[in-house]
């Protein structure tokens, strides 16, 4: 899933933690992707067991680490 966010456009495509499931298709989960610059970024999302379908804007943060360099 591509979100902008201050500026950047960044693609959250790694599930790396569940941590509440509603229903057997959906779960929230935290996130990880990358922005145009190689910078990684961690958020809280929904996910269907096939794709991210939602990110909560205001869990987005950088976590320190920059891919690619």
């Amino acid at each position: 899933m591509v979100v902008e966010f201050n500026g950047s456009t960044i693609e959250f495509d790694e599930v790396v933690d569940v941590f509440d499931s509603h229903g057997p298709y959906c779960q929230e989960v935290e996130v990880l992707g990358t922005d145009e610059n190689g910078v990684e970024y961690s958020a809280i999302g929904i996910y269907d067991l096939e794709d991210i379908t939602e990110i909560e804007e205001d869990s987005i943060e950088p976590t320190g680490l920059v891919l690619g360099v």
